[in-house]
């Protein structure tokens, strides 16, 4: 027969310990919950109110674009640098001289880097070519991306700039011009996207971004304020002040990429502070905010939640 098990002088029993570690952690608890209200300037003993009443609000404003972009390549190529400069050169001022002819004052043209390249498919990393010294001589090419920008576009009705839009797409193609996005790179297999689109032939832009957004922020605060005020008099209490805002979601007008790699003329690219979209129509900017209130007991709120139910 096994003798009982006797605990030491002075020793817990056995069946004491688990409730010991229970209080333990139940004390770590209150120490971090007390170390938690010294770091947010809660005195202890004093009422708080830190949750308040919180609503979501919601705005959006919109605005038709100001301005129509059309990307435009110009290349040339040869078998020496020398020509292929001089093709370049004439082919790039054909174009210019083309949009120059138009005397539009709302139409410009703004000229991306020069891009030095080897005319050709691009090489492909899975397929060793052991007979590339037989080929002919490496051609030389030279390209530059040329944005056609028109502005005042707000001010037209959508006949008046269907028609200016087609009239720029024709004479850029008559003048030698390529008409459109570059096409994507199989060897990095860069695929980017514009809001609204990702290979889109023209951009229609709304370039103030900022006002827009305000207009949205103002809208999403009055209808927090409404939704609240609403709440506070159904469960009978009185709205405070605003004591926290967070914003949950907003318009970005940021391209999206894909495939983990940037554009080739990334750094060149128009600011992000403004929005793009493949259609004409108006563009809107949309804001959600977490807004909450301090609410505050009353006396007709204290004697409803009293009084007995009928």
């Amino acid at each position: 027969m096994t003798p009982p098990l006797v605990s030491p002088p002075g020793a817990e029993p056995s069946r004491f310990r688990p409730f010991r570690r229970v209080v333990a952690v139940l004390a770590m608890l209150a120490a971090s919950a007390g170390s938690t209200s010294a770091q947010y300037g809660l005195t202890p003993g004093f009422p708080h109110n830190i949750e308040g009443l919180t609503v979501i609000g919601k705005g959006s404003a919109s605005a038709a674009p100001d301005l129509a972009e059309i990307d435009l390549d110009v290349s040339a190529s040869a078998e020496l640098t020398s020509d292929a400069i001089v093709k370049f050169r004439d082919a790039k001022k054909r174009v210019v001289e083309a949009f120059e002819g138009l005397k539009l004052p709302n139409v410009s043209i703004v000229e991306r880097g020069l891009l030095v390249d080897q005319k050709g498919a691009v090489a492909n990393p899975y397929y060793i070519d052991y007979n590339a010294t037989q080929k002919a001589k490496t051609e030389v090419q030279l390209s530059r991306k040329l944005v056609v920008k028109m502005s005042g576009l707000r001010e037209m009705d959508e006949d008046a700039a269907l028609q200016l839009v087609g009239r720029l797409l024709d004479v850029a193609q008559d003048a030698g011009a390529r008409v459109g996005p570059p096409a994507p790179n199989p060897y990095y297999n860069v695929v980017y996207y514009r809001q609204g689109g990702g290979m889109d032939l023209v951009r229609f832009v709304l370039e103030d971004f900022d006002q827009l957004q305000e207009q949205a922020y103002e809208k999403a605060v009055a209808d927090a304020r409404e939704r609240a005020e609403r709440l506070a008099r159904l469960s009978g209490v009185k709205l405070g002040p605003i004591v926290a805002v967070r914003e949950i979601s907003a318009a970005s007008s940021n391209r999206l990429i894909m495939g983990g790699m940037e554009p080739p003329d990334a750094e060149e690219e128009a600011p992000d502070r403004r929005l793009e979209s493949s259609k004409l129509r108006k563009i809107p900017v949309r804001v959600e905010l977490q807004v909450r209130f301090e609410i505050h007991p009353t006396a007709q709120g204290g004697d409803q939640a009293k009084a007995p139910a009928q």
